[in-house]
């Protein structure tokens, strides 16, 4: 691997993208005015809250247990994070503390919360990066599988998977329910879900798109994907991710097609409105090996990280798209690791790589040349999520790229 003076700071940087939609979350403007903050989960059991201008630690929340999976509330208000020993904290993001628990386990019965989604655009071999777990825009439900292992006198039990309604009210878990039939084991690793506007509607994101009555946890329809226009192609398909610049009746989503000759993907943007349940395709270009993909706030520009090679001997380099021509417009390499991933600053003009070291890299968006690296002494262990800013764009700024 090729490596500048900082490359070899940062040769122990390792990205943890772990448990889907994880926590590093920007905050839009706040009790501080008009600053913007980041959350990010740490080792040593903490949320620490970054000012994006200052670029520094203001502040951090004490945690009960070390920070794995985050979902945000509707309202963005809150964050629900699911720890390591099963227990879900209630942060209120403004008072910058817990408000409370939910304690899934007991001395009998381990729950394992289901979280992982694969990132299909990278292959099998990838690390989890959607999440499995959704709260309801209402913010009373978070809905997700768990699977428990029931300890008896002289062995274990593993129970099949369910699907669990948990009363963020109560604190609680109201109820539960088995798969649907053809999903014995739930829905699986790739799938990826969204709550429709009234809450009464769970969107999976599979091969195609199941809509479930969450009342009765019943499939009453399905919207299947469509195919490219090239003979023998494999359907689009799309993946429900954190998007805060998404409305609450759109999910904007990366899909990728591959052809079955010669294998070669196409790579473009779709949003599904979930009140008429009609998908919107943008074909982009060649879908090649890529780490990521992230629209701007405006949604005017989309990045990503492309890279040829293996492991640490890959290249890497930032790509930049423009999303009404569908042309990349910019790139730029930059020194590879192991693992990471990358977010986008609330204004854009910011490009943070990341991982489970104790380092933040931040790039500049329009040159794509690293600014700064932020030292936090303490192993990151969340993914970045996002918050929209008042100034928050329509959506149609990517369906009417048509």
């Amino acid at each position: 691997m090729i490596q500048s003076a900082r490359g070899k700071m940062l040769m122990t940087l390792a990205l943890f993208v772990t448990l889907g939609s994880c926590g590093m979350v920007r905050a839009a403007d706040g009790d501080t005015g008009t600053a913007h903050f980041m959350y990010v989960g740490t080792l040593d059991h903490k949320l620490l809250v970054f000012d994006e201008e200052k670029e520094a630690v203001v502040g951090e929340i004490q945690l009960g247990g070390v920070p794995r999976t985050t979902v945000l509330s509707a309202d963005q208000k809150t964050l629900y994070i699911v720890n390591t020993k099963m227990t879900i904290e209630i942060v209120d993001l403004a008072a910058r503390k817990v408000v409370g628990t939910i304690d899934l386990a007991d001395e009998h019965n381990q729950p394992s919360i289901s979280t992982d989604a694969r990132n299909w655009m990278m292959g099998g071999d990838s690390v989890p990066r959607f999440s499995g777990v959704v709260v309801d825009p209402g913010g009373h439900y978070l809905y997700a599988t768990i699977r428990v292992v029931r300890k008896d006198k002289d062995e274990y039990h593993l129970e099949p998977p369910k699907f669990v309604v948990i009363n963020l009210d109560t604190k609680s878990v109201e109820k539960t329910f088995d798969f649907p039939k053809g999903y014995d084991q739930g829905f699986g690793f790739l799938s990826t879900f969204k709550v429709s506007p009234d809450g009464k509607y769970l969107y999976v994101f599979d091969e195609d798109i199941k809509i479930v009555d969450l009342s009765t946890f019943k499939i009453v329809d399905s919207i299947p994907l469509s195919k490219p226009p090239y003979p023998g192609a494999s359907p689009y398909r799309l993946a429900a991710v954190n998007d805060p610049y998404d409305d609450k009746t759109t999910v904007s989503s990366v899909f990728v097609s591959v052809d079955p000759i010669v294998r070669k993907g196409t790579l473009g943007l779709a949003s599904l409105n979930m009140l008429t349940r009609e998908v919107k395709y943008i074909p982009i270009g060649p879908a090649l090996p890529m780490m990521g993909f992230m629209l701007s706030p405006d949604r005017k520009l989309g990045y990503s990280v492309m890279y040829t090679g293996s492991s640490e001997n890959r290249l890497t380099e930032w790509w930049v798209w423009d999303i009404e021509t569908h042309q990349v417009i910019k790139k730029a390499p930059f020194d590879s690791r192991p693992t990471f991933n990358f977010g986008i600053s609330g204004d854009g003009n910011k490009l943070y790589l990341y991982g489970s070291g104790s380092t933040i890299e931040v790039y500049d968006a329009k040159t794509l040349t690293s600014d700064k690296v932020l030292f936090v002494n303490k192993d990151l262990t969340t993914d970045i999520v996002t918050l929209a800013t008042r100034d928050r764009p329509s959506p149609s700024a990517v369906s009417g790229a048509q």
